[in-house]
């Protein structure tokens, strides 16, 4: 006997979200001079509802006489999130003037609070990396841990085979072998099965159970039934299907009757 297997895979993983994004400050000597306080990137990731939580980067050039600072903030609240943060000034080259990273925990209500670092660089070793391009890259790199997911992934079972036994069993019908009981039928004989009559018709049954001449000769003699009624019914024992029924219906339920096949 075959057992269907079911199968499930439990699956744990941390929800995370990975953002990398570039701010390009261009004719930053001129730019340095014009600003005063803090400078804010636009809002990302772009493009998204209200639920996602967006972030910024502050830079605030000349944060005192000797330093500028730089940061990353949320612009929107959030619950507590756990986020990893890398906040990189390049040159025009893309080479890196100076990196800074840390892993932080956002709770509920803190949301407008920056992280970063105050003296993020000294102001004169900013200046004079930028030259000749006069052209700065701000990169901030960042992961947020949102929580823990468990999943129950159901495998896809393959699709059973269509089953051939009614057609298999059809053949026996059409050009029967190793058949163990012969009926007579009018002058045509029909090669057939002791064990399928058996299980179908309780007549069969008693036929061959008993000491009959039946059973004892292998041959059973029938002269009511039209040889062609005969095998139709043959062919619903072994298959439980009609193909004749329009034109014989009657004569079969009759026949069936006879033989106590109670599902036809």
């Amino acid at each position: 006997m075959s057992v269907e297997v079911h199968k499930e895979k439990f699956v744990t993983s941390v929800k995370s979200n990975k953002y990398e994004i570039t701010w390009v400050l261009n004719d930053f000597s001129a730019w340095w001079d014009k600003v005063k306080g803090g400078q804010e990137s636009l809002r990302f990731p772009s493009g998204v509802d209200d639920h996602v939580v967006k972030w910024f980067i502050i830079f605030h050039p000349k944060k005192s006489e000797t330093h500028s600072g730089l940061y990353l903030q949320a612009a929107n609240q959030t619950g507590n999130l756990e986020v990893y943060y890398e906040l990189t000034m390049e040159d025009s080259k893309r080479n890196t003037i100076h990196k800074k990273d840390k892993k932080s925990e956002l709770k509920t209500g803190d949301w407008h609070k920056g992280w970063g670092w105050d003296k993020f660089i000294g102001n004169g070793e900013l200046l004079e990396a930028v030259k000749p391009e006069d052209q700065l890259y701000i990169v901030c790199k960042m992961t947020t841990y949102e929580g823990i997911i468990n999943e129950s992934l159901r495998e896809n079972l393959p699709e059973p085979m269509p089953g051939s036994l009614s057609k298999d069993m059809g053949t026996l019908v059409e050009g029967p072998k190793f058949g163990d009981v012969t009926i007579l039928i009018d002058g045509q004989r029909f090669l057939a099965y002791k064990g399928i009559l058996s299980a179908r018709s309780a007549v069969f049954a008693a036929m061959f159970e008993h000491p009959m001449q039946e059973s004892t000769e292998n041959c059973i003699a029938i002269s009511d039934v039209e040889p062609r009624v005969f095998m139709e019914l043959l062919r619903y024992i072994y298959t439980d299907q009609l193909t004749c029924l329009e034109t014989m219906a009657q004569k079969l339920y009759q026949v069936a009757d006879k033989y106590d096949i109670q599902t036809l």
